[in-house]
């Protein structure tokens, strides 16, 4: 199985990176329910940069087979996915109550945002070759 059919553009492409979008807002600004029921430390760190990782994966799965140059539309993407985490982050403290802003969730969501964008980029690489 190669990654290239799981990487090319379909009719759902789009919808995809819009759930997506929107689970993270839903996740990232609804109360918590209660306890989780397994812990370790970090946890949400962890999921943070699972967030961010799958929604530069999506939108570049849709973005870049509609524009010609890809550099320039992951770099946006980047900035896009960044900005939305640091925006978040800032919902969370003003907007919500049982929720705080954290500068570590920030850190994670970039840094999957981050591992997103060299994983598409080595796909592109290897589809120029």
């Amino acid at each position: 199985m190669t990654i290239k059919p799981l990487l090319a553009p379909n009719k759902i492409s789009f919808w995809l990176a819009i759930f997506w979008t929107i689970l993270i807002l839903f996740l990232c600004l609804k109360s918590p329910s209660g306890e989780p029921k397994f812990y370790f430390p970090n946890a949400d760190k962890i999921v943070h940069f699972g967030f961010y990782f799958v929604f530069v994966l999506l939108w570049f799965r849709f973005l870049v087979f509609k524009n010609k140059n890809s550099n320039t539309t992951l770099s946006m993407l980047i900035v896009v996915s960044i900005v939305l985490g640091i925006l978040i982050e800032i919902a969370q403290k003003y907007f919500t109550i049982n929720r705080q802003a954290d500068w570590l969730d920030i850190v994670a969501n970039t840094f999957g945002s981050i591992s997103g964008y060299f994983v598409s980029k080595f796909y592109i690489q290897m589809k120029n070759k």
